[in-house]
């Protein structure tokens, strides 16, 4: 007599994707002129070539802005006009690089011509002397030091504090001087004179670097966290996959156990990409000497008791009402070598361990098969 199997396929239970987060909208500007706005930003430094990349731009706007302004002086000063043309040039040499990805390239430009506009101020003077009303100008290079920390690495700070003391000593010792301004060096000397502008180039390029370092280590701690956020999510969609297939895999062996003790020829079915397709087969393997077993007559009460006390443990165990260690092999014996076989493999499935290629009780040991 030919009895019915379960060989139908199952619906498996779906993998679950890594939703990826959707890019934060742009503006037309940052879009124009910045990188990386339109790529992924998984690492540190490529968040961090970004973030650069957008103060860049923004501080470029304010320079166009800045030029803008400054138009109607060049239609009375050749100078001046000169001037502007020279700063719209490195501003958008700069554009274009900072689009490029050549960030660094592109503060580097956006430092040198702050420097230049302020020393420009000095040296274009009516009669080519520094006059005391020029001082001042030397204090507005901290600029381009804070410019260099913000947009370069903050060690750049330094470099450019130093290059702007050696500017505003260069510009006093060459540069012809005012009466005014002779007269205030003989009375109070080159050294105090210099000593404010170039106190607040250190100070700055310290304070700078101070700022810097602490909001990179705040960005980098942020980052670790969301990190830590995003494995811990991981994680837990993997282990609640991985609980699935596993409830899918004891399901399945339900239901095979089911229809012997019904007195027909149960399998397991699962997809061929299941994590437990090979225990699948293996525990097929068992079932089918079980069945055959169980078809030979005097023993078929004995299996099949064994087999409802194997479906019992199984149900509850999907349940929740009792725990893996119910098929622990020390616990659970039922004299059928094939049904302790089978409970002595799950037993070691379900706990996400491999279990020994020949258990204690193995058929293949005793010679019953």
């Amino acid at each position: 007599m030919t009895h019915p199997t379960n060989t139908e396929p199952r619906a498996s239970v779906p993998l679950r994707e890594t939703p990826t987060p959707p890019l934060p909208r742009t503006n037309w500007w940052l879009r124009m002129t910045s990188t990386g706005w339109d790529l992924p930003q998984e690492t540190i430094e490529q968040r961090e070539k970004v973030r650069r990349s957008r103060l860049t731009s923004w501080i470029l706007l304010g320079m166009l802005v800045t030029l803008v302004a400054f138009i109607p002086a060049t239609f009375m000063d050749r100078a001046s006009a000169f001037a502007v043309l020279f700063a719209l040039a490195g501003v958008l040499v700069a554009i274009l690089c900072n689009r490029a990805g050549l960030v660094t390239v592109a503060g580097t430009i956006l430092v040198i011509l702050s420097c230049l506009a302020v020393i420009g101020v000095v040296l274009g003077s009516t009669d080519g002397k520094i006059h005391l009303v020029y001082l001042p100008a030397y204090d507005v290079l901290v600029i381009s030091v804070i410019l260099g920390a913000s947009i370069l690495p903050r060690g750049a700070a330094f470099i450019i504090a130093g290059v702007n003391v050696v500017l505003i000593y260069g510009d006093l010792m060459l540069q012809p001087w005012s009466t005014d301004l002779h007269q205030a060096l003989s009375q109070y000397s080159m050294a105090v004179i210099a000593g404010r502008p170039v106190a607040i180039q250190i100070m700055t390029a310290v304070i700078a670097f101070l700022w810097v370092r602490g909001m990179d280590q705040a960005v980098r701690r942020a980052d670790r966290a969301e990190e830590l956020r995003t494995i811990e999510q991981r994680f837990s969609m993997a282990e609640t996959e991985r609980k699935a297939r596993v409830e899918e895999f004891v399901q399945e062996v339900i239901n095979a156990l089911r229809l012997l003790a019904n007195g027909q020829e149960g399998l397991i079915i699962l997809s061929s990409d299941h994590p437990l397709h090979q225990q699948g087969m293996f525990i097929n393997n068992q079932l089918r000497q079980f069945y055959r077993l169980k078809q030979g007559g005097p023993t078929n009460e004995q299996t099949a008791y064994a087999a409802k006390l194997l479906l019992t443990m199984l149900q509850r165990i999907n349940t929740g009402q009792s725990m893996v260690n119910g098929l622990d092999p020390q616990l659970f014996m039922t004299q059928v070598p094939v049904i302790d076989e089978i409970s002595w493999h799950l037993y070691y499935m379900l706990q996400g361990k491999y279990a020994p290629m020949l258990s204690p009780r193995s058929p293949a040991q005793d010679g019953r098969f």
